[in-house]
């Protein structure tokens, strides 16, 4: 069954990349995304070698993070946007996996919310960095 926080956020399917929701915290998102091979995007990424997209794990992160903010206000509508990422990627992961995702937010100004990422496969580090969201309401369509 799908955390209900997952449907709270901005994307649909074939664009979420959160799957399970381990633990949520005024501050901090444990969540995962496995990834089973036979997802559309590795027909053509890495021909016979299939490797999950580094944009699609900084958007898996970017998406822990937004849920962060998503469980501090649940009756607010939330857009967010990515607005800046630092992410070095430590490994690559290949399918069948699981991925274990880790954000902290460790600071905000205004709207610009700061988080520390890390991106696990069977305890390995993959990727790691900072995102900043930027949150705003929709605009009211009349």
């Amino acid at each position: 069954m799908t955390h209900p926080l997952i449907s709270k956020l901005p994307h649909r399917e074939p664009f979420v990349f959160v799957d399970a929701v381990e633990g949520i915290t005024a501050n901090t998102a444990d969540v995962s995304w496995t990834v089973s091979g036979s997802e559309d995007f590795f027909r053509g990424h890495f021909e016979g070698d299939a490797i999950v997209p580094g944009v699609l794990l900084i958007e898996s992160m970017a998406q822990a993070a937004g849920l962060v903010l998503i469980a501090r206000d649940l009756d607010r509508a939330h857009v967010g946007l990515l607005v800046q990422s630092d992410i070095r990627f430590r490994a690559p992961v290949r399918p069948p996996a699981t991925i274990a995702i880790h954000a902290l937010e460790d600071g905000c100004v205004g709207s610009l919310h700061s988080f520390a990422v890390t991106a696990r496969c069977q305890s390995q580090i993959v990727a790691d960095g900072t995102l900043v969201l930027a949150v705003a309401r929709p605009a009211i369509s009349e």
